[in-house]
């Protein structure tokens, strides 16, 4: 029994696991090897519980394999060259019937060579329209605390339904990413012409600008005794959450591309699913959806336009979070020490 992740130290490595799932215990899992030997895949509940010595399934010759029939529950997996170091991935997006954008942000390699730990820190849309399926796959999360960034307005509109026991922290983040729908609203009135495309660069660099200290709260939050796992959300899961999860990243010293990478996960699971939905609902009225887009869309190049801005006003993101979000060094060296799995 013990942790599978980064314990065992040889030769062979893999670097990289993704697994995808449907909900209702099956897996495919791929992964990317640093040599071509055969490797043993195991599963179990939680990344402690994995029994890397009885292996579900040992594959040569292929790096991909189907797990079917593990039941209810989130799995994790984990891959390991035989005689080599085993890397520990679950579902990065968990499916529910009422959030489309829920994402564990673990398993993300550092640059000191460890890897954001998994089922710590999730990131997501609002959840007011959960299920009881989706409140008892929740459940299994354990979930302490809930950070919502919405505006009190907001909540008003759609109350977070989450289940009990789950603490509620509000940090409130205003400007144009909560007024997304009035913004859709009104253009669709004729009251706003066509956004223009830096719409996001725009919005980014004002919330990193105005609401630094906001994001400084989250970040010392999440250091707190006690508050993990948690959960990072706001109306869509991709403006204010998107900032706070590549700041949260960032400092955990995950490389800018794997955060943007991150971001951009938001366009496949709320994004374009947004703009078809609202697509199909104006066929026939005349108005182009593309009139729009900048605001719903998920731009890489805006969340890289305002990382690079801020490491050219400070020199780095640390830098920013200590000088301008009011984060201290010792926050900064408990989110590693909690949410990094360090080698060896």
């Amino acid at each position: 029994m013990g942790e599978c992740g980064l314990g065992r130290l040889m030769r062979a490595m893999v670097v990289h696991v993704e697994v995808v799932g449907n909900g209702r215990g099956d897996l495919e899992v791929s992964w990317e090897p640093a040599w071509d030997g055969p490797v043993e895949v195991a599963v179990g509940p939680s990344p402690e519980s994995i029994r890397c010595d009885e292996p579900v399934a040992r594959v040569e010759g292929a790096t991909r394999v189907s797990l079917q029939g593990l039941g209810p529950g989130r799995h994790y997996v984990s891959v390991a060259p035989v005689g080599g170091a085993a890397v520990v991935a679950a579902e990065r997006l968990l499916r529910m019937e009422g959030l489309s954008n829920f994402r564990d942000l673990g398993g993300y390699r550092t640059a000191d060579g460890g890897r954001v730990r998994w089922g710590l820190v999730y990131r997501s849309d609002a959840p007011h329209l959960l299920t009881p399926a989706d409140l008892e796959v929740i459940a299994r999360l354990g979930l302490r605390t809930a950070y919502d960034l919405r505006t009190d307005e907001e909540r008003a509109h759609a109350p977070s339904v989450l289940p009990e026991g789950v603490r509620r922290e509000w940090i409130a983040i205003s400007g144009a990413a909560a007024k997304t729908e009035q913004i859709v609203q009104e253009v669709i009135a004729g009251q706003r012409t066509a956004l223009p495309g830096d719409f996001l660069v725009r919005v980014y660099h004002a919330m990193a600008e105005t609401e630094a200290a906001a994001f400084g709260r989250l970040l010392t939050g999440l250091a707190e005794p006690g508050g993990l796992p948690a959960l990072i959300h706001c109306t869509a899961g991709k403006d204010r959450t998107g900032i706070g999860a590549a700041l949260l990243l960032s400092a955990l010293g995950v490389d800018e591309r794997t955060v943007l990478d991150d971001y951009e996960l938001s366009a496949v699971y709320y994004s374009a699913p947004q703009l078809e939905q609202l697509r199909t609902a104006l066929a026939g009225t005349g108005i182009d959806v593309e009139r729009f887009r900048a605001a719903l869309d998920t731009s890489r190049q805006a969340m890289a336009a305002v990382l690079a801005t801020l490491k050219e006003r400070h020199g780095t993101i640390e830098n920013y979070l200590l000088q301008e979000a009011g984060v201290s060094p010792d926050v900064l060296a408990e989110l590693r020490a909690r949410l990094v799995q360090r080698p060896g």
